[in-house]
C-alpha cells in the first residue's frame, strides 16, 4: 500500500487543495519520500499522486469536490488531520488517527469518514 500525507514544515499541510509537497510512504518497505506535487489545481495534484499510485490521502482541510475526485481515482482521503508528519504516519499505522490529539483544531470531534464535523 501506497500513502501520501500532505506536508508544511514538517506538519500535515492545513490545506490540500494548495499544499505544495507531500510525503509519499510504502507501507510495506518502510519507504518514504519527499515530492513536490503541481501547483496548477488540486485536481492535478491528485493526478500526480494517482500516477504514483497512491492509495490512502492523509492531509488537512479538502474541499468537498476535491475531496470526491480524489474518491472517484479510488485514493483514500483521511482529512482534517493535524500534527507533525512523522507522528500522524505512526499514528494512522496504528489506528490512531482517529484521536483527537491528531482533528484540526476547531474540528475536535470530526466524523473523518463522512468529511462533516459534528
Amino acid at each position: 500500500m501506497k500513502a501520501a500525507i500532505t506536508e508544511w514544515q514538517g506538519r500535515v499541510a492545513p490545506v490540500f487543495d494548495v499544499a505544495g509537497t507531500a510525503l509519499l510512504i510504502e507501507t510495506d518497505l518502510e519507504k518514504s519520500e519527499s515530492v513536490i506535487m503541481p501547483a496548477d489545481c488540486p485536481q492535478s495534484k491528485l493526478a500526480f499522486l494517482k500516477e504514483r499510485q497512491i492509495d490512502v490521502l492523509i492531509c488537512g482541510a479538502i474541499s468537498r469536490r476535491v475531496r470526491e475526485y480524489a474518491e472517484e481515482l479510488g485514493i483514500r482521503v483521511n482529512p482534517f488531520v493535524s500534527g507533525e508528519v512523522h507522528d500522524v504516519w505512526e499514528a494512522w499505522k496504528n489506528g490512531r488517527l482517529e484521536e483527537a490529539c491528531y482533528s484540526m483544531p476547531g474540528c475536535r470531534r470530526c466524523r473523518r469518514r463522512q468529511g462533516q464535523c459534528n
